[in-house]
C-alpha cells in the first residue's frame, strides 16, 4: 500500500525537521544573536500560539482541498522554509531571517501532520487497525524514531563540525529529505487517496461466495454420506 508507507515517510520526515528545529533553536540563537534562555523560551512560546490561527485556517481548507493537495503545499512550505534558513554568508546572517524561516518551519511541519494523519486513517487496511502493529502504533514509532535520530544529528553535527556549521549540517540534509519526500509524493500523488468501497464490497462479495461454496460442499458430502448409509441398511 504506497499510501500507507508514503504517509509513515512524512510522518518521519515531518517529526526530524521539527526536533532538529526545537532542539537547536536555543543553541544556534545564542551563538548568532547572543539569546539568552529566557529570550529563547520567548520566541518559541510565540511560534506555539501561532498553531491556533494555523489549525483554525487549515481547518477552512480541508473543506476545499483534498488532504494530498494541503500535504503537497505544506511540502512546498518546507522545503521553502529549510532552504531559506539556511547560513549563505556568516557574517549577514540576521535575526529577521532565522525568526521567518523558523516559524515557516513550525507552521509547515505541524500543518503537514492533519491532512497527513488523516490521509493515513482513510487509506490503512482494514486488517492494519486491529492488533499490536496497527498504524497508531507504527506512526508512534517513527515520531519516537525521528525524534531520537533528531538528537543524535544534532550532537553530531555539532560535535563534528563546530557550532559556526551547526545550522546548515542540521538543515542542508533536511532540506534533501524533503525534496525527496516532495518528489514521492507527486509521484505517487493519484494514489494517495480514499479506499475505494467498491473494492471492500468486492472483497466481501468473493467471502461471501467462498463461504456459501464451502456450506454447498458440506451438504454434498453430507448428503452422499446419507445415501450409503441407507443402501447398506436396505
Amino acid at each position: 500500500n504506497a499510501a500507507v508507507m508514503i504517509t509513515l515517510w512524512l510522518y518521519f520526515v515531518l517529526k526530524l525537521v521539527l526536533e532538529m528545529l526545537l532542539s537547536s533553536t536555543s543553541t544556534v540563537t545564542k551563538y548568532y544573536f547572543g539569546w539568552d534562555s529566557r529570550l529563547s523560551g520567548l520566541f518559541m512560546a510565540f511560534m506555539a500560539m501561532l498553531m491556533f490561527p494555523c489549525n483554525f485556517f487549515l481547518a477552512k481548507l480541508s473543506q476545499t482541498f483534498e488532504d494530498r493537495e494541503l500535504i503537497v503545499w505544506a511540502l512546498v512550505l518546507m522545503l521553502v522554509s529549510v532552504v531559506g534558513i539556511l547560513d549563505y554568508n556568516a557574517d549577514d546572517y540576521f535575526v529577521i531571517q532565522y525568526i521567518v524561516f523558523a516559524i515557516g518551519i513550525f507552521l509547515s511541519t505541524n500543518s503537514l501532520e492533519g491532512p497527513n494523519m488523516g490521509l493515513l486513517s482513510k487509506t490503512i487496511p482494514k486488517s492494519w487497525a486491529k492488533g499490536t502493529f496497527n498504524s497508531g502504533f507504527l506512526a508512534t514509532e517513527a515520531g519516537t524514531l525521528a525524534r531520537s535520530v533528531g538528537d543524535v544529528l544534532i550532537s553530531f553535527v555539532a560535535g563534528t563540525l563546530g557550532l559556526g556549521m551547526v545550522l546548515n549540517g542540521m538543515f542542508v540534509p533536511m532540506a534533501l529529505l524533503v525534496g525527496i519526500s516532495l518528489l514521492l509524493v507527486r509521484k505517487f500523488f493519484n494514489q494517495l487517496t480514499d479506499m475505494d468501497d467498491d473494492t471492500d464490497d468486492d472483497t466481501a462479495s468473493i467471502a461471501s461466495m467462498d463461504t456459501a461454496g464451502s456450506l454447498r460442499g458440506i451438504t454434498l458430502v453430507s448428503d452422499k454420506k446419507h445415501v450409503t448409509f441407507g443402501g447398506e441398511k436396505d
